[in-house]
């Protein structure tokens, strides 16, 4: 008889994960809300809201508890930017929608940044990433450099145990 709970708990188990490995697929992205603007020696900051188009196939939570990240134009070995999440944000098992990111921007050297031009393109652009991810009960650290931030959604994805991810130039 325990023989036959454990087969049936497993096949209940593997049931219920049948789409958990899935990541969530990033859709689309823009800014929604900038305000908090502050200009001070260290640049210029801002708070802003932005919205991701989002959906998560798996049956499990995922939630960014943290990120910061240090932005760069591509080609670039100066820095632009800092940003930092404000508050975790959660991303519903099985669901497709809207999901705000509050962010803290600090712009560094605001000026260059306005005469060279900035886009919206994400793969203009790459990051330093120190991010913590929990999916389900599992949690995933991630600290790389020089990310190409068109391949940031690849990031969400976790292992089924605690790891962490260091990549070294």
């Amino acid at each position: 008889m325990k023989r036959l709970l454990v087969i049936l708990s497993a096949i209940l188990l593997l049931a219920s994960c049948s789409n958990g490995s899935k990541d969530p697929v990033i859709k689309d992205y823009w800014i929604h809300q900038i305000g908090g603007l502050g200009f001070g020696l260290d640049g210029v900051t801002a708070d802003m809201k932005l919205d991701i188009n989002i959906e998560n196939p798996s049956a499990v939570r995922y939630t960014v508890e943290s990120l910061q990240a240090t932005l760069y134009k591509q080609a670039d070995t100066a820095r632009f930017a800092y940003v930092e999440l404000q508050e975790p944000v959660g991303i519903e098992p099985r669901s497709e929608g809207i999901v705000s990111l509050p962010l803290s921007v600090r712009l560094i050297r605001p000026l260059a940044l306005l005469s060279g031009g900035i886009g919206t393109d994400f793969s203009d652009y790459e990051a330093d990433i120190d991010m913590l991810v929990h999916k389900g009960a599992f949690k995933k650290h991630i600290h790389q450099k020089r990310v190409p931030l068109d391949r940031f959604e690849h990031l969400l994805g976790t292992a089924s145990k605690n790891q962490q991810i260091n990549e070294k130039e």
